[in-house]
């Protein structure tokens, strides 16, 4: 029983875990208030789960603040660009709806942008654990991306299905988003943030490893 609640025994780490990813999870909500500063607290919790993940997690709040900083400039510009992206798709939608409706190439044109948003959200899914893990310069990060989001297709399919969870369960069931809301203010994003970080590790592991065709430190 006292190895139950000594520190080093697994029932003591997957709470520190867990109390680990709650307090990433409402640091991330809180830094992302002002929407601009979306993607540094992003690359933040990034960066703490992947120390955590690694093993070689230091202290959780001045670790976030530390990343958020140090990764501030790079992961601002990756969630401008997206958020250009969004507004130029929405756009899109709107104009092909309202002069294209009822017209046989309306259904052709959607799925035009609905591949676009894919591509660019698979290319995104890497840019952001790239960028805390590794020192370059954005161009490069964005060329990695798309190298990796096309070479590991399998793992750019389960990132971007984590990425979307929350869209995903509010457009098939809004009882169900709303009795798991809950769960996304507390952990919800840290978690499947860990799960990310954990889908990558092996990309991670190769890439250090020289197994790929990706320039990681340049």
């Amino acid at each position: 029983m006292k190895n139950l609640f000594n520190l080093e025994s697994p029932l003591m780490q997957m709470l520190t875990r867990i109390g680990d990813m709650i307090l990433l999870n409402v640091l991330f909500l809180l830094c992302s208030i002002p929407v601009i500063t979306l993607g540094a607290s992003l690359a933040a919790m990034h960066k703490m789960l992947q120390e955590i993940v690694y093993e070689t997690d230091s202290s959780t709040v001045k670790g976030f603040f530390r990343a958020f900083r140090n990764n501030f400039k790079q992961a601002t510009v990756v969630w401008l660009f997206v958020l250009l992206v969004i507004a130029g798709l929405f756009c899109d939608y709107l104009l092909i709806i309202t002069f294209f409706s009822g017209s046989e190439a309306v259904k052709w044109m959607l799925i035009l942008l609905a591949v676009l948003a894919v591509i660019v959200s698979c290319i995104a899914a890497y840019l952001i654990p790239m960028l805390v893990r590794y020192d370059n310069k954005l161009r490069n990060h964005v060329n990695n991306a798309v190298i990796l989001a096309v070479i590991k297709l399998p793992r750019t399919l389960g990132l971007l299905a984590l990425n979307f969870l929350p869209l995903i369960i509010l457009t098939l069931s809004l009882n169900v988003f709303i009795q798991t809301l809950i769960f996304w203010i507390f952990i919800g994003f840290a978690f499947t943030t860990y799960m990310e970080t954990l889908l990558l590790k092996p990309v991670f592991d190769e890439l250090e490893q020289g197994k790929d065709n990706v320039r990681v430190g340049l």
